[in-house]
């Protein structure tokens, strides 16, 4: 091949696969030592075709893969919310992954374009509003003209803000999404874990729009500061402090369904805005934990839609309008056809009909 082997992405390919430097090597049957491939992963070595080929089938990719001469994002650069017991493996595969995303989302930007409908996500300082995220909240629903009351559909209002938001099985329930910041003509990006229950998602999504709009320079209180957002903007106080006025647990599964969100955020937002004294805010989470609620609450906001669009898009583009097969993409992406197939939103290819007369017709 004429372009250079990019070692760079022979260690993102480990991280994804989960695997470290001896367990690759262990696979390869002794085709390469550790020390060798160290010097190829850090560019001071390029491995001849034979044993391209061994490491990528060894990884479950094509050669194609590891001939790009993008870079690759260090973590830091990333905003996500995750749990204490989320392994360092597992943290770096689902990150991984975000990055190829990114990598092969690059190649297709330079044929197509996304339209945006609404102004792009703004960039506020919460020093300049002295801290008070609840108003920062309130200029970013006045930016984009939303009524009052329950945000719809928050995944499309974000597209159509120009943001490009994937949604993929994170492999871990400990994860629920993170954000990484456009630059180099992309986009900003918002990679949601799929498996969560989608009043959680919406409100891990607006929690990832709060980094976006607030977080340009990491801070002490980013998290902290991201939930105070995402409370505000898909509960505002002051549509929601009247559905409070009367409260039971009947009464928040009412308000799930309406407001979107998860029975526990609405109770603890009952007691922000002093809805609920402290004793019953106590109250319902001790009843919350004995029905089992905490982990899966009774009722389902199943109407919500929350689907990307624009990566389905994008994929529709390639094989609809320019000619791409799924091979031709697999290739491009340096992926196998089942990882393109399971990662990525792919047409299904509509099969060919034929009218036939029935004998039954005179």
């Amino acid at each position: 091949m004429n372009k250079r082997f990019n070692g760079q992405l022979l260690s993102l390919a480990r991280q994804v696969r989960r695997l470290s430097q001896g367990e690759l090597v262990a696979s390869l049957g002794g085709a390469v030592t550790q020390g060798t491939l160290s010097k190829i992963e850090h560019g001071h070595i390029q491995p001849q075709d034979e044993l391209v080929e061994k490491i990528a089938a060894a990884l479950r990719l094509r050669p194609s893969f590891f001939f790009d001469s993008v870079y690759v994002r260090q973590p830091l650069v990333s905003y996500h919310r995750k749990r204490q017991k989320l392994s360092v493996r597992d943290e770096e595969s689902v990150h991984g992954l975000a990055e190829v995303f990114r990598i092969n989302l690059r190649k297709c930007l330079d044929a197509v374009e996304i339209e945006t409908t609404l102004p792009s996500v703004p960039a506020v300082d919460p020093d300049e509003f002295s801290g008070e995220i609840e108003e920062i909240a309130a200029v970013v629903r006045q930016r984009w003209a939303l009524p009052r009351g329950p945000v719809s559909d928050l995944t499309q209002l974000m597209e159509d803000a120009g943001v490009l938001i994937v949604a993929f099985d994170f492999g871990s329930p400990l994860i629920d999404g993170f954000c990484q910041f456009g630059g180099d003509g992309l986009p900003p990006f918002v990679f949601m874990n799929s498996q969560q229950p989608k009043d959680r998602y919406r409100f891990s999504l607006a929690h990832e729009l709060g980094h976006l709009v607030m977080h340009r320079t990491p801070s002490q209180n980013q998290e902290i500061e991201a939930n105070r957002f995402a409370s505000e903007f898909l509960m505002p106080t002051r549509d929601i402090r009247q559905d409070f006025e009367q409260h039971s647990l009947t009464r928040f599964m009412d308000l799930k369904r309406y407001w979107g969100v998860s029975m526990q955020a609405l109770i603890y937002k009952a007691w922000q805005t002093g809805s609920l004294t402290d004793r019953m805010f106590k109250y319902y989470q001790i009843e919350m934990s004995k029905r089992g609620w905490r982990k899966v609450e009774p009722v389902q906001a199943s109407h919500l839609k929350e689907e990307p669009s624009t990566l389905r898009w994008i994929i529709a583009a390639h094989i609809e309008d320019l000619g791409f097969s799924v091979d031709d993409l697999a290739e491009l992406f340096g992926l196998s056809d089942d990882d393109l197939l399971s990662l990525y939103p792919v047409p299904q290819q509509r099969p060919r009909l034929r009218l036939v007369r029935s004998e039954l017709q005179t």
